[in-house]
């Protein structure tokens, strides 16, 4: 076999690889997508509601934008790409979340009135083991939404009570389906740092510990504080507050102002904690005057969030009957990010959704219809060649009154139409025959209700106001 021949012999076997995705990556097929796009719809329509406004940012970002804002942990799971050279200045890495490129964005911006109201809904990157029943992958979705330039207080209330609003849209509102927002603040944190007797200059890796309570446990955050060279005391010390984080039982019930004043109690020397505390205090009074239920809000003072930028109030949501999902969301105040990039400091806070995760659980809780293999709610057939044109006449109409329809494109057997709207779950198909093509009255469709198994025979605008008025989808095959 010659050089060129083997060359080519090569390319053939190199082009024809095993048909697989990248461990961690999905493809999401149109019985997933039209689901997830309702979900999608959904959240914006709450985020609008709220004032906020849409913004995207490129997949890749340089490499010195992204290092140094996630804190020891999230650097490891930093994609980094090779791009013509070693230069550190001239690295990219694909974008790890979308607070720090929205940052980035302000601060090249100084020219934008404040407060900025912005929402994002755009894939991020995590070189992470990958847990899918967990909903926890390396290429996902994640919806973000922050405000630019608002001191704390209205803002922080505002990010948690579309939060709940949202939540409570799709589904997550009663039962072991109540989603609740867990609350703390970062000088909280660094209170119980001091009171534990651990560094202050160390509190991004106290909080890096106690961010693990969801994932170790309590014995595993103990023993992880003991690693960290604190002593019994201080153990003790923690670990009483553990128990008000409300996730053993201990006080979970107790409402938000009654923990305040018990942790006020234990901290009530720290200067930090109780700036932290009555700042939690002020975000529940302006969620009570905004209708939030304040039952759905858990003041959890050892709830840390591991990112080394938040400064103020942190938050996650929750579901208490679910444990093994997750947290739905996630955020808080970061009021040095944004002036890291120059400009100097703008106040910001914000939450982030992760779709991929949410969508996973509202899968598990039988939440989401995955069963519509299209967004066709009407395939129009013809009973011969001759009733094509009027397909194409009755096709037209039906999507003027805004009903998704397509023209299946053969003629023959009526079995094959039928076949391919039951495999697809399209709720309705229209025959047009001989009759109904030559209606004096005008063009006529005979429309089968495949969900109900019921037939009639009607003016094709008619048969589109019929389609257009009901919501029901065909039972899967």
């Amino acid at each position: 076999m010659s050089g060129a021949q083997s060359q080519n012999s090569e390319y053939i076997i190199m082009a024809s690889p095993k048909p697989r995705s990248f461990k961690g990556t999905r493809d999401f097929t149109p019985r997933e997508m039209i689901p997830r796009e309702k979900i999608i719809d959904s959240m914006k329509r709450v985020f609008r509601l709220y004032g906020f406004s849409p913004l995207e940012t490129p997949a890749l970002e340089m490499l010195s934008v992204l290092t140094g804002k996630y804190g020891e942990e999230g650097e490891k799971l930093l994609y980094k790409l090779d791009y013509k050279n070693d230069d550190f200045m001239n690295r990219v890495a694909l974008r790890y979340d979308l607070t720090v490129p929205l940052a980035r964005v302000i601060a090249s911006h100084p020219e934008w009135p404040m407060p900025f109201k912005r929402y994002q809904v755009q894939p991020v990157w995590r070189a992470d083991k990958p847990q899918t029943r967990q909903g926890r992958f390396r290429e996902f979705y994640q919806c973000d939404i922050d405000t630019v330039g608002a001191p704390e207080g209205l803002a922080d209330a505002e990010i948690l009570a579309l939060t709940v609003t949202m939540l409570d849209d799709l589904g997550f509102k009663d039962g072991d389906k109540r989603a609740i927002v867990q609350l703390n603040h970062r000088k909280v944190l660094e209170g119980i740092c001091v009171y534990a007797g651990h560094p202050r200059e160390d509190l991004a890796g106290f909080c890096r510990v106690l961010d693990k309570l969801d994932k170790i446990g309590r014995e595993g955050v103990v023993s992880d504080l003991i690693d960290m060279g604190i002593n019994d005391e201080g153990i003790d010390r923690v670990d009483s507050l553990l128990k008000l984080s409300g996730m053993y039982g201990s006080l979970s019930s107790t409402p938000a102002d009654e923990k305040i004043d018990h942790v006020l109690a234990i901290l009530d020397n720290n200067q930090a904690a109780t700036e932290g505390l009555e700042g939690i205090r002020s975000i529940l009074q302006s969620l009570k005057e905004l209708g939030t239920d304040l039952s759905r809000i858990n003041f959890n003072p050892v709830l840390a969030r591991g990112l080394d930028y938040y400064t103020g109030a942190v938050f996650e949501s929750t579901l208490p009957g679910q444990p093994h999902i997750g947290s739905l969301t996630g955020g808080g105040r970061y009021d040095k990010l944004i002036g890291l990039y120059g400009g100097g400091d703008k106040p910001a806070v914000g939450t982030t959704i992760g779709l991929d995760r949410m969508f996973a659980a509202m899968e598990q809780l039988g939440m989401v219809d995955t069963e519509a293999a299209t967004v066709t709610r009407v395939l129009i057939a013809a009973w011969s060649a001759d009733q094509m044109s009027a397909c194409l006449q009755a096709v037209r109409v039906f999507r003027e009154a805004g009903v998704p329809a397509e023209v299946f494109p053969t003629t023959g057997k009526l079995k094959k139409p039928f076949s391919h709207a039951d495999k697809l779950n399209i709720p309705y198909v229209a025959v047009i025959g001989p009759d109904e093509a030559g209606n004096p009255d005008g063009l006529h469709v005979s429309l089968k209700d495949l969900s109900q198994g019921t037939q009639e025979t009607l003016q094709v605008a008619n048969a589109a106001e019929k389609v257009s008025s009901t919501n029901r989808s065909a039972p899967s095959s």
